[in-house]
């Protein structure tokens, strides 16, 4: 017997098998299986267990094929009872293949056979909160890793990075998927807090990121990106107390870049800075830097955080959070107008001559920034009664 939903290709099969009182569970599934592969020759099970107390009785594993080129997976059960052996399994398109959604459906199916009246109807969940919960975690998950990073991912390393992730985690227990669930916290606390105190969380979570890349296969596709995000972001552009690095001169020339152009085009995306924009404003930074206080340089310390913080309010914020989050970048270009004029007449006159002419930070610039920060966390917080603060530890 086979029942297949058209509209998601799941499939759910019940069969009698060539029964041997002497073959184990795994073997008469084998058996059957070698025959699927006649018919289908990418069809495989893998991941073979059963309790002890039933390793006689049953055997559960994991299916997958291929078919026209597209991938299934799927879960699978064979039972060995009163003289006979039966077949379960349960097939679905490997994008949307939840194991424990298969497994709800393949309980339920199995526990409403009987014979006759005593028959009753499936009692099984077939919501999609499960798939709508990883989805949810595991956005938080990337917004956390690119915090951890101190800077976003394009939208191909995000989609690497999330399949990995959630292919993973489609095959994980309700138990297991529980620890995921803090995620979605730890984002509404990162976006109340201060920009000095979202460096150290930045900080302490790149340690941690960094602890878990140690104990991962450096072969996955996923772990390569994280690496070369952390080796590039890492370098030291200038030395010192604190150190000039590439990712906060880069979240820095960023944000005074996407304050520019919001000048230009009030409603404008941050990926739609250009790259030679951002590059003119780093050179600047850099050709300047000794003449910082270490004020200034401390909170270009800080914009890594402030500035993934800034593109998810950007992002998921409501309206009235990006209209904010906007209003306050477009006063920041005002204060940092004399990035990359240094030999504007304007620049020398307004801003003296020397150093101080081109610097991309002043007073001004120095509390707009701090304006930002707390403006648009402050707002966040009392917007949706936010006040817990949970102590963190290691996320992976």
């Amino acid at each position: 017997m086979a029942v297949e939903n058209t509209a998601t290709e799941e499939e759910l099969v019940m069969t009698m098998i060539p029964f041997d009182q002497l073959k184990s569970p795994q073997d008469l599934a084998n058996g059957f299986i070698a025959m699927l592969k006649k018919v289908s020759p990418n069809f495989r099970a893998f991941n073979w267990r059963s309790k002890t107390e039933s390793a006689g009785i049953q055997v559960i594993f994991d299916l997958a094929d291929t078919n026209n080129g597209k991938e299934y997976s799927g879960l699978g059960i064979v039972i060995k009872s009163n003289q006979q052996a039966f077949w379960f399994s349960y097939l679905a398109p490997a994008s949307g293949y939840y194991q424990v959604r298969g497994a709800n459906i393949l309980q339920g199916f199995i526990g409403s056979l009987n014979y006759g009246s005593a028959s009753q109807s499936p009692n099984i969940d077939y919501s999609v909160e499960r798939a709508e919960r990883i989805d949810r975690n595991s956005e938080a998950f990337m917004f956390v890793l690119e915090f951890a990073l101190g800077a976003p991912f394009t939208r191909s390393q995000e989609n690497v990075i999330l399949d990995e992730l959630k292919g993973s985690w489609r095959f994980m227990s309700e138990e297991e998927l529980q620890q995921f669930d803090q995620y979605p916290v730890l984002v509404q606390t990162i976006l109340t807090m201060g920009q000095k105190d979202l460096e150290k969380l930045r900080a302490e979570l790149e340690k941690s990121v960094r602890e878990w890349l140690v104990e991962t296969d450096q072969s996955d596709q996923a772990v390569k990106i994280i690496n070369s995000q952390l080796k590039s972001r890492g370098q030291v552009v200038i030395e010192g107390n604190p150190p000039l690095t590439d990712m906060s001169l880069t979240a820095y020339s960023e944000i005074i870049a996407y304050s520019r152009l919001l000048q230009q085009n009030p409603v404008a995306k941050p990926e739609q800075v250009t790259q030679e924009s951002v590059n003119e404003i780093k050179q600047q930074v850099i050709k300047v830097w000794e003449s910082f206080s270490i004020t200034d340089r401390k909170d270009i310390a800080t914009t890594p955080g402030l500035w993934v913080c800034l593109r998810m309010q950007l992002r998921n914020g409501s309206q009235e959070e990006q209209d904010r989050v906007r209003a306050n970048l477009k006063k920041l270009a005002a204060e940092t107008q004399g990035i990359g004029t240094t030999n504007s007449t304007d620049a020398k006159t307004n801003s003296g001559a020397g150093s101080e002419a081109a610097k991309p930070i002043s007073m001004g610039a120095h509390w707009s920034m701090m304006q930002i920060q707390q403006q648009t966390f402050n707002h966040y917080m009392w917007s949706r009664g936010f006040n817990y603060s949970p102590t963190f530890g290691k996320m992976w």
